[in-house]
């Protein structure tokens, strides 16, 4: 059995990032950028009027010369002539700024009588409500960096740019499969001893929370032979495999058996925390394998802290853990050495509050948690107000 931190430090160094492709900025939301990407353009490429206004020359106003309106430009259009003294033009919110003109004023800001403009803000100064050509950024500059998840932003920023092609990680295929004779589908009258299974719902969700999609889901009964071959087709086509439930050492748990004949490389097996202590973490060929306990808060306390970074390790991501951050726990809570301890809480008014129902079997502290409290082997008690690690949920 290991350390948390142990544990933890193997699954990264077992993640190989994964080959890289080329996609339509339409279809790349959610992948990482395997290339820096630089500006093939300036942005704005040109001075480009920020409000519906008049652009016009500021030493005009400074001197009080008469300005006199002598046309307008859209956007998309160009006003072709350079404004000479006491020359302004309409102009409306991103078109190009004529040449000469420094400054734009607001409409709600003037008059206008026989195209004669008279300017009434008293606060204004030279150069506003012009967003500057280069501004955002320089052509040849880099604009993204390699590692970088493609979030709207990102992907509205390199369009803007007029690229429609970016190089990414490909994204990791990644198998699920749930075991447990008492386990029963939705939609069906719950039979005596069974409970509902929905542990591969959680773990969809958890997927698809950073962005993947599993090829397949399956649930399987205690069989050793369909676990052995679940597991073993399943291995052949993905480039992760979750498993949940049969990987303790009981009579019908036949997960490790069967990994065991298929010979996966066993990188660890145990982990001393709590909960999720029975977790499996091993390799076969290119596939990865995480065999997580049945308890549900379990399984996605593991798929948190170790699953959560390999799959961004295997995309190329730059950030590969759970944002963290220290704050004072609000209450007393009783803790043994020897086990780290993974609590589900809130965090409320600069506090992080430890949730009711942190049993490894209860999903309701779960269902309601934006973040874990991370407890190490080391730490006993602890008491109000101590600083304690936060790991936010995505």
């Amino acid at each position: 059995m290991i350390s948390v931190e142990e544990a933890k430090k193997l699954v990264v160094k077992h993640s190989k990032t994964l080959s890289t492709e080329k996609l339509s900025l339409y279809k790349s939301f959610g992948y990482v950028l395997a290339k820096d990407v630089y500006s093939p353009i300036s942005l704005p490429p040109f001075n480009q009027s920020g409000m519906d206004g008049y652009a016009f020359i500021y030493d005009d106003l400074v001197n009080n010369n008469n300005i006199t309106i002598v046309g307008e430009v859209a956007a998309g259009k160009v006003y072709n002539k350079k404004l000479k003294k006491g020359q302004a033009v309409r102009i409306f919110t991103g078109a190009a700024v004529p040449e000469g003109a420094d400054t734009v004023v607001m409409q709600e800001k003037v008059t206008v009588e026989k195209n004669s403009l008279k300017i009434q803000d008293t606060l204004i100064k030279k150069g506003a409500n012009i967003r500057l050509k280069s501004s955002q950024i320089n052509k040849g500059e880099l604009a993204v960096s390699k590692g970088t998840l493609l979030n709207a932003g990102a992907i509205g920023y390199l369009t803007g740019m007029g690229l429609n092609t970016v190089t990414v990680f490909r994204k990791p295929k990644v198998s699920v499969i749930v075991t447990g004779s008492e386990l029963q589908k939705l939609g069906t009258k719950l039979k005596k001893g069974n409970i509902y299974e929905s542990n591969t719902y959680s773990l969809i969700a958890a997927l698809q929370s950073i962005n993947i999609e599993p090829v397949t889901v399956q649930c399987v009964s205690d069989n050793k032979l369909k676990v052995y071959k679940l597991i073993e087709k399943a291995v052949k086509k993905s480039d992760v495999v979750l498993l949940s439930g049969g990987i303790s050492v009981g009579d019908y748990d036949f997960v490790g058996s069967a990994l065991m004949k298929m010979k996966a490389k066993n990188i660890f097996y145990k982990v001393k925390q709590k909960p999720g202590k029975p977790l499996f973490f091993g390799k076969h060929k290119r596939a990865l394998i995480f065999a997580l306990p049945g308890n549900p808060a379990a399984v996605l306390t593991c798929f948190y802290y170790y699953v959560y970074p390999a799959i961004r390790q295997l995309q190329g991501n730059s950030n590969l853990f759970l944002k963290s951050l220290k704050l004072p726990i609000q209450s007393d809570y009783n803790k043994k050495k020897g086990l780290s301890n993974f609590l589900k809480s809130r965090i409320e008014n600069n506090h992080v509050v430890p949730l009711e129902g942190q049993e490894s079997y209860k999903l309701s502290s779960f269902a309601i948690a934006d973040s874990m409290i991370y407890l190490s082997e080391d730490v006993e008690n602890i008491k109000s107000g101590t600083l304690v690690d936060v790991l936010i949920l995505p």
